[in-house]
C-alpha cells in the first residue's frame, strides 16, 4: 500500500482535533517499557522508512492529504507533550513510526470499516520498542479531519510522559 493509503488509513483510525478536539470513542491499547529514551525532553525523529498501511484503502480516508494531516498532527502531540522533534534520526533518542491497518468489519447492523493505527517509539540507540499505542475503531471519511485525529492522538499519548 503506498503512503497516501496508509495516511488516509492512520487518520481514519485515529480521529484527533487539535485546538478542539472532537470526542472519540476508540479502543485504545498502550504497553510501554522502562527506557531513559522515554523521558521528557527526549528528542524524536520519524523512521527513515516511509509508514505502512494494509488492508483495503478507502479513497474518502486513504489519501496524500490525510497522511500528511497524521504526520502533522503527530509531531504536534509529541511536541506538545514535551518531546523535541530533530531532523536527523541518527541523533534522536525515539525513532517514531507507524503503521495502518483497514479492514472490512461488521457491526450489529450493517457491514462497516474497521481502523487500526498503531503509533511506535522506538528506542534509537538499542533498537528496542519501548511505547506502543494502538487505536481500533470503525472509519468512516468523518473520521480524517483535523479535530477527530487529533482527539485520536491525545487519547493514544496519554500515558507518555509529558512537561
Amino acid at each position: 500500500m503506498n503512503r497516501l493509503h496508509l495516511i488516509a488509513a492512520a487518520a481514519l483510525g485515529l480521529g484527533l482535533g487539535l485546538a478542539t478536539a472532537t470526542p472519540v470513542s476508540a479502543k485504545v491499547n498502550v504497553i510501554q517499557s522502562a527506557s531513559p529514551a522515554l523521558a521528557r525532553g527526549a528528542s524524536f525523529a520519524w523512521a527513515p522508512v516511509p509508514a505502512r498501511g494494509f488492508g483495503f484503502p478507502d479513497p474518502r480516508i486513504a489519501n496524500e492529504v490525510t497522511a500528511d494531516r497524521l504526520r502533522a498532527l503527530t509531531e504536534i502531540t509529541l511536541t506538545n507533550k514535551g518531546y523535541r522533534q530533530v531532523a536527523d534520526a541518527s541523533q534522536a533518542d525515539l525513532i517514531a513510526a507507524y503503521t495502518i491497518v483497514i479492514e472490512p468489519g461488521t457491526d450489529a447492523q450493517s457491514t462497516a470499516t474497521q481502523g487500526t493505527l498503531v503509533l511506535d517509539l522506538i528506542e534509537r540507540e538499542s533498537g528496542r520498542l519501548v511505547w506502543r499505542a494502538t487505536s481500533e475503531k470503525q472509519v468512516t471519511g468523518k473520521d480524517v479531519t483535523q479535530g477527530k485525529l487529533t482527539a485520536l492522538l491525545l487519547q493514544m499519548t496519554k500515558s507518555l510522559p509529558s512537561r
